[in-house]
């Protein structure tokens, strides 16, 4: 297993209701590892295993909802 650890801005958040949406998503992802949302800054800390996702699907999913991993 391979960690990756990046804390990245999330464009198309808003607010709070807008980090319940991320979180349930990040929790469906299978290799996330962990993460928290920053809440205050619109951002999220990501640990994930890069051998069973990568960033880019990682972002895919999130672009379903209208959000995007800015790197």
């Amino acid at each position: 297993m391979a960690k990756t650890f990046n804390m990245y801005m999330i464009k198309g958040y808003k607010n709070e209701k807008d980090a319940e949406i991320i979180e349930n998503i990040l929790k469906s992802i299978e290799g996330i590892i962990k993460f928290k949302v920053e809440k205050a800054f619109g951002a999220v800390e990501l640990t994930y295993d890069d051998e069973k996702v990568s960033r880019e699907e990682i972002s895919n999913k999130l672009k379903t909802k209208g959000f995007e991993l800015k790197y």
